[in-house]
């Protein structure tokens, strides 16, 4: 705690009174920070030693220019997070295995996927819309942001199915009865990469992330974690109407404020597809390289247990040799 408070001062000019803990997501632990002045700042701390973090390390000098650009739009100002650049103009400083990003705190609440209402969702469905609008106006490059359409987790997933062995014990044990599944629908998102010609649909500022974990309900809905900001097919965020209750709610949102767009319905099966499938492998990814406590071991088994029935439910393939 002592780094940061002494490269908050340094590097940011924020002389903190309080630091205090705060729930943050898989990728960062999260704090709110007071300085003496009485201004709430959000701290995120990466720990770039652990593999699945690292490509968040890589992105936040990419994304954070054109989050400060979104955040003092017309369209967008109070509706998503405002990052905080250094005395330098940085946007990250490393603190031993943490690298550093801050951003003004929005004080609220966190309705979370299971609690968000109708008003709510299509409320994001309207930031969405605003966000796909606006990216268009962006008056510089935005190096880095450029969709990964390879799905190499979906290669990768696909070999660690064909040689699994004894070696992972109980992992093995649950994905075994599963692998048939879980290769098909691999290779579904690889057709369906192919056959949409991604790589020709118009592209879009997309957040790539916009669940209900990721909203704060203050005096309007603001939406935070940007780390998956980039450009890309419009029904990359549009996907998540599956995560929401009132999903959708979302889509008729989204509509009604950008006028004249129709969903791309197979785009839309694609991003949910894949979305399912890469939750699942970055879970075994992170139960393998990154977890050796047990009760944590037990929640990533959970985790993974549940992914798969959530790729079997959008999986539209009927593979022969599933059980």
């Amino acid at each position: 705690m002592n780094d940061f408070i002494f490269l908050l001062t340094s590097e940011y000019g924020i002389i903190p009174t309080s630091i205090t803990p705060v729930r943050g997501g898989f990728s960062a632990k999260a704090y709110r920070v007071t300085d003496r002045d009485g201004i709430v700042y959000s701290l995120k701390a990466y720990d770039k030693s652990l593999p699945t973090v690292r490509p968040f390390v890589e992105r936040n000098d990419h994304y954070m220019p054109v989050l400060g650009w979104l955040s003092a739009s017309p369209a967008l100002g109070g509706r998503v997070l405002t990052p905080v650049s250094t005395r330098n103009g940085a946007y990250q400083v490393q603190a031993g295995d943490d690298v550093l990003a801050v951003f003004l705190y929005v004080t609220g609440e966190l309705p979370r996927v299971e609690g968000m209402t109708r008003a709510q969702t299509v409320e994001l469905g309207e930031i969405l819309a605003a966000l796909h609008d606006t990216g268009a106006s962006i008056p510089f490059d935005t190096p880095g942001l450029a969709e990964d359409i390879s799905l190499s987790f979906c290669e990768q997933f696909i070999q660690f199915l064909d040689v699994m062995d004894a070696k992972n014990g109980a992992l093995d044990d649950l994905l075994a009865p599963h692998a048939e599944l879980l290769r098909a629908a691999c290779r579904e998102a690889l057709r369906l990469r192919d056959t949409l010609q991604l790589s020709y649909t118009p592209l879009v500022l997309c957040h790539g992330d916009a669940h209900g974990n990721n909203v704060i309900q203050s005096d309007r809905l603001a939406l935070a974690d940007w780390e998956d900001l980039r450009w890309a097919p419009a029904e990359a965020d549009l996907f998540i109407h599956a995560w929401h209750a009132h999903g959708d709610a979302l889509l008729e949102g989204y509509c009604a404020a950008r006028r004249g767009y129709r969903i791309n319905r197979e785009l839309l099966d694609f991003y949910t597809l894949r979305r399912r499938i890469e939750d699942v492998w970055v879970d075994i990814e992170r139960l393998i390289k990154e977890t050796s406590d047990e009760s944590e071991v037990m929640k990533f088994f959970g985790w993974i247990s549940q992914g798969i029935e959530e790729v079997r439910a959008v999986y539209r393939g009927q593979p022969t040799t599933i059980s």
